[in-house]
Order: structure tokens, then sequence, then C-alpha cells
């Protein structure tokens, strides 16, 4: 999704009652956190930076009408003909109590100015200029705006983040209710992040979302108590994308990886899952023949289930990250080479038992390796970065972060590297 907001840096967005939380990004809102909004009226965010005005030429001259900006919240009040209420602060207003508030802008009267402030055209076009958090702002101003700023296209590449509290509402009887998601589903969003949820939240939320029957393309399981049960629940409701089979969950077993994968995912990721191991890369090797990319961080992960990957998934898969697999070594780095010679992407950061013969086997047989993560890999030497500097031709990004023997002749090697773009040293002491 193309962003013509320009790049000035914002200060970070504070989250209120469970409204937004955006992670840091360098390269705009790659991702983001939504969860159900509350009045504007009640909320406070960021102060926003002023956005271009968006006028047909025939209206560029004409100095009556409302410019829609940010910069000046008042406009944003006077483009929707609508007022607050006495006491009430206007959305990216900063003003503390006891200051003197400004006078109200005179709202436009006229049909024409009405027209320009619900028009879809205009607004098509202005809303691609706000974030993620000012657009689930704007969405409660009126009804017009909320239509139009309800199309998918204004939410591509976020996922929501839902905890288990924002799942339920609570009666007055004192019972819940599952909340309804019909606003998620307009927006056409087709992956989530649920964070503490059980086998019973996972149950609730498939039966309630309306697109779970065309296919949820991606679930990620963070810190919950699923089990084995829960997991054959979720996991089957993703479609063709990807499936994070879970983070921090340590209840569920490699049984229930084995029942729960399927055949579509072509991604997944599982971390930090005390139960996984050998037996459940066996389980990702045979059930998941479209697999193009597996980030795995499991700590009793050996040598032997690097082997597993069969011909087809040596020719599909081009991602590979191995985080904190503490057990695989030099034999491990052989038996993945061979599995998965068309890796584009290798990350074998906290592998600390990996070598500089390692590090040679990778790149005289990952010929097409594009990014490559050895962070944390205390025993890699400048003779690793000569055996990358000398085969690894088309490598743009080398992460060499805590790699405490690296010193300068070692970045000497990698100087004649023209493809380089992205080198990190970050705590190399020797350099």
């Amino acid at each position: 999704m193309s962003n013509p907001r320009n790049s000035d840096t914002k200060p970070p967005c504070l989250p209120r009652n469970g409204l937004v939380k955006i992670p840091t990004q360098p390269n705009g809102i790659g991702s983001a956190s939504i969860t159900k909004g509350t009045p504007a009226v009640k909320n406070r965010l960021c102060q926003p930076s002023s956005v271009p005005a968006i006028l047909s030429p025939a209206l560029a001259h004409r100095s009556d009408l409302p410019i829609p900006s940010l910069a000046s919240p008042l406009s944003l009040a006077t483009l929707a003909s609508v007022s607050s209420p006495p006491g009430a602060s206007l959305v990216g207003l900063n003003t503390s109590e006891g200051s003197e508030q400004p006078s109200p802008e005179r709202l436009p009267s006229s049909p024409s100015e009405r027209q320009l402030a619900v028009d879809e055209k205009i607004l098509n076009r202005l809303f691609w200029y706000f974030s993620a958090c000012e657009k689930c702002v704007l969405a409660q101003v009126c009804k017009a705006w909320r239509r139009v700023l309800y199309q998918p296209k204004f939410w591509v590449g976020l996922t929501p983040v839902l905890h288990t509290k924002e799942l339920y509402n609570v009666l007055p009887s004192g019972e819940k209710e599952f909340v309804s998601l019909q606003g998620f589903a307009v927006r056409g969003f087709d992956g989530f992040c649920l964070v503490g949820v059980s086998d019973l939240d996972i149950c609730e939320f498939i039966d309630n979302y309306p697109l779970s029957k065309k296919g949820v393309k991606s679930m990620s399981l963070k810190r919950s108590t699923i089990t084995d049960a829960g997991l054959e629940v979720g996991v089957p409701s993703t479609s063709d994308a990807g499936a994070d089979a879970g983070g921090g969950c340590n209840d569920f077993t490699e049984a229930g990886l084995w029942s729960s994968l399927n055949a579509r995912i072509t991604a997944l990721s599982v971390s930090d899952c005390i139960n996984v191991a050998d037996d459940a890369i066996a389980a990702i090797s045979q059930l998941l023949p479209n697999l193009t990319e597996l980030n795995l961080q499991a700590y009793h992960v050996t040598d032997t289930a690097l082997a597993y990957f069969t011909a087809k998934q040596g020719y599909t898969t081009h991602t590979l990250r191995l985080n904190s697999c503490w057990e695989i070594t030099n034999h491990g780095v052989v038996n993945m080479v061979h599995s998965l010679p068309n890796l584009s992407v290798l990350s074998l950061s906290g592998c600390s038992k990996v070598t500089d013969d390692g590090v040679e086997l990778v790149a005289e047989n990952l010929r097409k390796l594009r990014s490559l993560d050895l962070s944390w890999c205390p025993r890699i030497t400048d003779m690793a970065l000569e055996y990358i500097a000398c085969d690894l031709h088309k490598l743009e990004e080398l992460v060499l972060d805590r790699c405490v023997r690296i010193t300068d002749t070692g970045l000497s090697y990698l100087s004649t590297m023209s493809s380089l773009r992205n080198l990190y040293l970050r705590w190399c002491c020797q350099v």
C-alpha cells in the first residue's frame, strides 16, 4: 500500500481506553494494533502534523473554503460541519485545564461547503494522509466518514491485536457477552493476533467472526493458555497464508501440532514454546508441502530436525529463521543447506554453537541469500566474513550484532561487496 504521506517523524501515539497502539516502524505503518474505539471527544492522541490540502484545481484559488489539515483541529470540525460539546477537547488539540479555549470558527452554512465535507471523491484521497490511529478517530466523526474509512484499502497491512478482556462485554446481570466483530469484517481484516486467550476464547472467536468461513489468512496466538484442543480449532481456520502456532504458549504439545497443521499454510511461526522439538519439525516438513517461510525459536531442536525437509519444500521455502536454537551445530547447517538450497533469507541468531566452518557451508551452498543474520554467534570470527565476501555476491543485509570476535580486518573483507546495503555491528566491541 503506497502512502503519499511525508516521512516527518511524529511523536508516538499514547493508547487511551484501548483505542490504538502503534509500534515504531522505520518505514511507515507496516503493522499496528487496533482495538475497539471510544468516542473521539473522550480521547486525546498525539499532536498530528499538517497534511496537504486535497482540493480540485477549480476550488484551489478560493480562500473562503475550509482546507483540511490536522495542524488546525478546528478545521476538522468545520469540514465535518459538527460542533463539539461545551468543555470537550477536539481531536489533536493539546489543551490543559484552566487554559483559555480558542473561539470556534464559523461553521459552514452554504450547501456547497457541507457537500464538500462529505464528498466521497475528496475523502477517498484525503484519508490516505492519516495514520491508523487517526483513521480510527476520524471514523467516529460521522456516518459518511465511517463509510469511506471502512473500505478495506485503508487497512491493508495492519493486524488487529485483541486481548482476552477486549473480546467480551459484561452485561448488567454479570454475564459475559462476546463483542461484535462486524467492524473488523467490514474493513476486511483476514489476520488477527490474540493475546492471553484460552481454548474457549478461540472457539468463540471462530464462531463469531463473520469472515471465518472464508478463512482467516493468519492467526497469531501470544502468551496464551491454549492446549492441543485449542490449537486444533485455531490453526486449521487459517487459509492459504500464515499461522503463528504460539509465542510463549507452553500448554500444547507436539501431538497437538501434528493434528492442527493443514497443507494450506505457507508461512508458520513457532516461538518460545518449550514443548517444541525435533518431532514438531518432522510434522511441519510432512504436513506443509507448500511452506515458503518458517520462523522457529525452539530450545530443544537439534541438528536432526534440519534434515526432515522434503524436496518440494527445498524448492519453495525461501525464508528460514532459527532464533536461539542453541542445540544447532555445524552438522545441522550441513543438513539445512542440502535440504533448503533456495533460501534467500536465513537467520542463525543465537545459534551459539555455529562456527566459521558453518558459515563457510552457508556461503558456498546458498548463493541466493539476500539477508543473513549471525547475531549473538560468539564463535564467528573474521574468517567467516571472508567466506561471505567471496561467495555471497547477492547479499544485501548482514547482521553481526554481538559477534564479539569480529575486528576491523573482517570489515575490510566486506568492503568489496557492492551489493551490501545494510550492515549491523551493534556491540561488536573489537571494531
